[in-house]
């Protein structure tokens, strides 16, 4: 079989890559270490890096069907990878989509804007596609249940995680001789964290310890969370901002990660605290129970009280955080970027045949 030229739509990178900036970096990073050859197309328009939000999604799809559709037409590769759900229309190659969730479909009273985005472009995007990525098996069944996708057309391959920055020995933040608990990532409403805060407060009644949300959060979010803990008579620490070597000493100074998520693409704070040591915490919800497996300690979401007993044992019990380590180091190899870029070669095989 001849290699396959393998077309990369990489819009959603931009100058600071965010989550789904970064898959794709680490997707075309590991696909080039199997030696596939690939054209890597990235914008350069200023809304696409700049704007935020539908403006943005707007200025993505217009240069797909513009500059994108040229370039294309001019090069035919043998396929096209699209890194998030916007590709070319009517392409004259075929199309392979990843499709990471459907969240704002799952809550529209908290993601009204993103409606017509879900609704509309990203299903019509999927039936341009030969096939179609998901990063979860709970992704894939959603997207055929919400779109109508067929099931043969449409396949799991789970994320990888960087194993050079995320194991388990190295530095570790110093937790100033009082254990916490570590929260790491933004404060989208699915995110779960005012129910986060009344369990660490249920917990602070039996434990001492310290709650630590770090991530993407606004001045407006961390003071609507610190008004929470005072209600219920806690403090709690914010860190709006971490580097990202910071990261992972993070991880392994806490006692434990809690991902209380009502919904999640894949999850990959869990996997990368397993791979650091670290016990976690993580709702029985979504895609989280495929990440973690026995490795973690899984929870109602929706009970408070459920997870401040998780947040309490992990706390308390030495030989429960060994056995959880233990656990999630074993799962966490079972992931990589390799296994990741193979997967998805196969994909794109299977669509360049078909």
């Amino acid at each position: 079989m001849t290699p396959l030229h393998i077309a990369v739509n990489a819009s959603v990178i931009g100058d600071r890559p965010s989550g789904l900036g970064q898959y794709a970096l680490n997707l075309i990073d590991s696909l080039q270490k199997l030696g596939c050859r690939l054209t890597v197309h990235e914008s350069s328009l200023r809304l696409i890096r700049r704007d935020r939000g539908l403006a943005r999604h707007a200025a993505r799809l217009l240069w797909c069907q513009t500059v994108l559709r040229r370039r294309i037409h001019r090069e035919r590769p043998t396929v096209l990878l699209n890194a998030i759900p916007e590709g070319v229309f009517s392409s004259v190659v075929p199309q392979v989509t990843v499709l990471h969730d459907i969240i704002p479909l799952l809550f529209p009273a908290d993601y009204p804007r993103q409606q017509w985005y879900f609704r509309h472009l990203v299903p019509a995007m999927l039936r341009q596609s030969r096939m179609v990525i998901t990063s979860s098996e709970a992704t894939r069944s959603q997207a055929i249940a919400t779109y109508g996708l067929r099931g043969d057309r449409i396949r799991t391959v789970h994320l990888g995680y960087d194993a050079d920055r995320f194991r388990p020995d190295g530095p570790a933040f110093d937790d100033g001789g009082l254990p916490y608990i570590l929260y790491l990532g933004n404060m989208l409403p699915h995110k779960n964290l005012p129910r986060l805060v009344d369990a660490f407060a249920v917990a602070s009644e039996r434990v001492r310890a310290r709650l630590i949300i770090a991530g993407n959060v606004s001045p407006q979010q961390a003071a609507s969370l610190r008004a929470r803990a005072a209600a219920c008579g806690i403090l709690i620490e914010l860190r709006p901002y971490v580097a990202d070597d910071e990261v992972p000493t993070l991880y392994r100074g806490a006692h434990a990660v809690v991902v209380p998520s009502l919904a999640e693409g894949f999850g990959l704070t869990a996997l990368e605290a397993m791979a650091s040591g670290t016990p976690v915490i993580v709702a029985d919800a979504s895609s989280l129970p495929e990440v973690v497996a026995d490795a973690g300690i899984r929870v109602d979401p929706l009970d408070p009280k459920a997870i401040a007993a998780a947040i309490v044992d992990v706390l308390s019990d030495r030989a429960l955080r060994d056995l959880l380590r233990e656990r999630g180091l074993r799962r966490a190899t079972t992931f990589s970027w390799e296994r990741t870029a193979r997967e998805v070669l196969a994909v794109l095989e299977r669509a360049a045949c078909s």
